[in-house]
């Protein structure tokens, strides 16, 4: 990672090997004692599918401490921010961008659909638990300690200590634990 401009903490373990690219003008960071599992059947529910990181040219993609990966796709236009003590699920995509625009005349043209695509940047508080096969879309920010069920496609903000889940995910129930 360090090749690629990615800056890591202390205790960082890949399983598997990664798809990264990156641009230029970016910022990657990874916190203390991350965990990436990627391909080679390393969680059955992410069968065989590898962990792709993509940052574009002046994105930023931050990952605080004690967070954990399962074969997922991280692609950054803009800016992902994923706070400490976060687990993602197998197979799950988090997108901050439509990555073309949405006019069919400007797809025609590589330029305008490049500069007319919409970036917004997703934020992802401490403690959340993402389950497997979930997308994350652009602008969206899930609050700390909150739980997104399996297969959910995230368009609108979660608050804090919720579960949501569905498509669109909607908040299920608040998460009253009291914890001693």
């Amino acid at each position: 990672m360090k090749s690629y401009g990615i800056t890591y903490g202390k205790n960082l373990i890949v399983q598997g090997d990664l798809y990264l690219k990156t641009g230029v003008n970016f910022k990657a960071e990874i916190g203390d004692n991350c965990f990436f599992k990627s391909g080679r059947g390393l969680n059955p529910l992410s069968r065989n599918i590898r962990t792709s990181i993509h940052i574009e040219d002046g994105a930023s993609l931050v990952i605080g401490d004690h967070c954990g990966f399962s074969s997922v796709c991280l692609w950054s236009h803009k800016s992902i921010w994923i706070g400490n003590n976060v687990n993602i699920g197998a197979d799950t995509i988090i997108l901050d961008s439509d990555a073309h625009s949405l006019s069919f005349l400007d797809r025609r043209v590589d330029e305008l659909d490049q500069k007319n695509k919409v970036s917004k940047a997703i934020i992802i508080g401490d403690d959340v638990l993402i389950g497997t096969r979930c997308i994350i879309l652009k602008g969206v920010t899930i609050g700390a300690r909150s739980i997104v069920g399996s297969g959910s496609i995230v368009l609108h903000d979660i608050p804090e200590d919720c579960i949501a889940a569905g498509n669109p995910a909607k908040v299920i129930r608040r998460i009253n634990e009291v914890i001693g």
